[in-house]
């Protein structure tokens, strides 16, 4: 009876350890607060604050919306958490940035940078991931 009960148990552990290898996911996200998002012609600067609460920015081109593949979306809404960002993860390569922003483009978190900033244009070109300064 013993003998049974261990076996069993040792099978429930194996079983156990093989279910959480494969539910794992391939995914690491982060998720941040936005300072200030401000809009371009070429896309959109992301003011954040890191851990060290020093300001930091990254740039997020306007080809990255929209397509079947986007590497980027806005989700749009109000509310007090309300700017923020989560940048996802796949195996440890940039998959794609989630943008959650205010919807009352009068908010006090959105910007624009203007239309006499070509040459912020070249911040864009180029982009293929985002780094974070943690």
């Amino acid at each position: 009876m013993k003998k049974s009960i261990l076996a069993f148990l040792v099978l429930l552990f194996i079983a156990g350890a093989v279910y959480s290898e494969a539910t794992q996911s391939p995914y690491y996200v982060r998720t941040m607060k936005i300072v200030s998002v401000f809009s371009h012609k070429d896309g959109y600067k992301i003011i954040y604050r890191n851990a060290k609460m020093e300001y930091s920015a990254f740039y997020v081109p306007i080809t990255w919306f929209g397509t079947a593949s986007s590497k980027a979306e806005i989700v749009y809404g109000e509310g007090d958490t309300y700017p923020y960002f989560s940048v996802f993860w796949k195996d440890g390569e940039f998959d794609h940035i989630r943008l959650y922003l205010n919807k009352n483009i009068r908010h006090r978190s959105r910007g624009d940078l203007g239309v006499n900033t070509d040459d912020l244009s070249s911040k864009f070109e180029g982009v293929e991931t985002i780094k974070l300064n943690l």
